[in-house]
């Protein structure tokens, strides 16, 4: 993948979203492609929520190891999510008059989810977290203006395609993130606890 053209691509896409998504629905993009995409354009959501977590995270307090792993599964989580989005809007195309095509559904939901994908590096501070779910705004906008240009959806069909796909979204992203939350607390939880525990003097427990 040609770094450089991605780069001005995504910033096409920030810009101008219209023009950049009639660019894009001529292009050929594999999964695999697209996949490396949502891997290149989440890396700054990886940086927000590896520092944020590492050092804001937890009750205020910095734990590394609960930080690094919490980063990584939600940044694998985040591109799976995204595919996963992809089969479910083409799933729904015919029932919304439009055309069934997985390709574009994927680069669709690919290219709608590059906002909020990038505003993840405002998850480096707590305070600034409301800036990522603004640009998520943003991505449903971007997915509104894609529909008629990569699924063929009829003018009539936009709105109610855009809502359903969009509770479908927060349902998959819900789910996911529900599970990922119980793994990383519960490490967050343990780092925690071995953090107390290694701190009270030894022959505290003597009187227990």
């Amino acid at each position: 993948m040609d770094i450089g053209k991605m780069i001005s691509q995504v910033i096409n896409l920030i810009t101008k979203p219209k023009q950049a998504l009639q660019e894009v629905s001529t292009q050929s993009m594999t999964r695999k492609d697209i996949i490396i995409y949502l891997a290149i354009v989440g890396i700054p959501s990886f940086i927000g929520m590896l520092v944020g977590y590492a050092v804001f995270g937890f009750f205020g307090i910095g734990f590394l190891v609960p930080g690094i792993i919490g980063a990584v599964v939600y940044y694998i989580v985040a591109i799976i999510g995204v595919i996963i989005f992809g089969y479910i809007l083409n799933a729904f195309a015919q029932t919304f008059k439009s055309q069934p095509n997985q390709a574009q559904a994927l680069k669709l939901t690919a290219y709608a989810s590059t906002p909020w994908l990038l505003a993840g590096i405002f998850y480096i501070y707590p305070l600034l977290w409301p800036l990522a779910m603004l640009a998520g705004i943003y991505g449903l906008y971007i997915l509104y203006l894609g529909l008629p240009i990569l699924m063929g959806t009829p003018k009539d069909q936009q709105i109610v395609y855009l809502i359903v796909s969009a509770v479908i979204l927060f349902v998959i992203m819900g789910v996911l993130y529900f599970v990922t939350n119980l793994i990383v607390w519960n490490i967050a939880w343990a780092s925690v606890g071995g953090y107390y525990y290694n701190s009270i003097p030894r022959g505290y427990y003597k009187y227990f």
